[in-house]
């Protein structure tokens, strides 16, 4: 089995088309139902990542599945009639070294961004409480974290880098000379809808309103704070707000064209910006024919701010020797050590076949050389015993330490 991956991104797709392709909590439950029953064995276990920049699936299985899990995803998820082309393929070494630059921010859209670990350690650790990851992906993951986050101690690839709320309030800030003077309207009250009002907040804007599915309390900070409204008042809402920023979790868009128009002729044709944080997207692409409108979706206010761009990517370079070093020491050590686990389980089977005479004898003698040899050296057709030509990639002395083990403990 090995550690493989496919998936979308901001570099083979814009959001029109990433925004098709989501993995949540809720279909990887589903996902874990069904794939277990088709694969079996083939496939250890999974999980997946979905950000504004990609969506992945990672996985650690069997080379062999590699085309049929895309297609049993794909399926299972209803999503057959997307384009096979906008997707990417990696595994083993190429597989480890992507996932350090996707949680390093080396393959974000913004080169160096600050929330894409924190995305990757959360993703992780749902997929633990829902016992969808273990064994050996687990331990993978869990070093990609430890890479990554050495890459980017080790370097400055997030000199200045912004995070997607500072990069709207950049964006308000560059359109608006005034923006404490704007009315906002949020609409989502999750991590990434805090994180906007809070940026908003604490550079002087407070002229803030929220809407969302539920009625939440919102904390700005120790003095402040604001309760969201219910999603059913938000085309009303629509009327007063000169600044729309968007970041809800949905399928389809909450804010549609004919609801703009109207809130427009409501607000005698004031002009208003929008900003849609959200994939899938929250506010219908038609809206940006609107004359009055000026519509930025993710991939729109990510291409327009790339700040220190220059600096970063020489960074980039030093973080990329980083992750290319580390990916590769541990592999080797991942690989050494699941192969020393095989021959172990094997090579226990193979000692229970010594006398008790013979296990007496080399407890006195404590002399292993004569038994190494013979073992590296015996050629054995069952095949129980076919990692033994796995053993004479070993040293003599981890050998001799297996064998110690098994000795003393007979």
């Amino acid at each position: 089995m090995e550690l493989q991956l496919f998936g979308i991104n901001h570099k083979t797709s814009d959001v029109s088309e990433r925004e098709k392709f989501i993995i949540n909590e809720s279909n990887q439950i589903l996902l874990d139902n069904h794939l277990k029953n088709i694969f079996n064995d083939k496939l250890e276990s999974f999980f997946g990542i979905s950000t504004c920049n990609r969506t992945e699936f990672y996985y650690f299985g069997e080379l062999s599945i590699s085309s049929n899990i895309f297609y049993e995803v794909m399926n299972i998820l209803g999503k057959d009639d997307i384009n096979k082309d906008n997707f990417y393929f990696l595994d083993r070494h190429d597989a480890l070294v992507h996932m350090c630059k996707v949680a390093s921010g080396i393959d974000s859209q913004v080169l160096g961004e600050q929330e894409i670990l924190g995305q990757f350690k959360k993703a992780l650790k749902i997929a633990q409480e829902l016992k969808i990851v273990n064994g050996k992906l687990l331990t993978l993951s869990n070093k990609v974290l430890e890479i990554s986050k050495k890459a980017r101690t080790k370097t400055d690839i997030g000199l200045n880098s912004l995070s997607v709320s500072g990069l709207a309030y950049k964006l308000v800030k560059n359109i608006f000379e005034e923006p404490k003077d704007q009315n906002i309207l949020i609409v989502g009250a999750g991590s990434l809808a805090h994180s906007v009002m809070e940026n908003l907040f604490k550079n002087g804007i407070n002229k803030i309103k929220s809407v969302n599915r539920s009625v939440k309390k919102i904390k700005l900070d120790n003095d402040y704070e604001l309760i969201s409204s219910s999603l059913e008042s938000l085309h009303d809402e629509l009327e007063f707000a000169d600044i729309v920023i968007a970041s809800s979790a949905t399928e389809l868009p909450l804010i549609g064209k004919g609801a703009v128009e109207n809130a427009l002729k409501k607000r005698k044709y004031k002009p208003m910006l929008l900003i849609d944080l959200g994939v899938p997207r929250n506010i219908e692409d038609e809206t940006r024919k609107i004359e009055q409108v000026y519509l930025f979706s993710i991939d729109d206010i990510e291409k327009i701010t790339q700040e220190n761009y220059g600096q970063r990517s020489i960074e980039a370079e030093k973080a990329m020797n980083i992750i290319a070093l580390e990916a590769r020491n541990a592999l080797d050590s991942f690989s050494l050590k699941h192969t020393k686990d095989r021959i172990s389980i094997q090579l226990e089977e193979f000692l229970k076949g010594l006398s008790p005479q013979e296990i007496i004898q080399f407890k006195d003698s404590k002399d292993f050389s004569g038994l190494i040899s013979s073992i590296k050296t015996i050629n054995i057709e069952n095949p129980k015993y076919n990692n033994f030509e796995d053993i004479k990639k070993l040293d003599d002395h981890i050998v001799e330490s297996m064998i110690k083990r098994f000795i003393e403990n007979a």
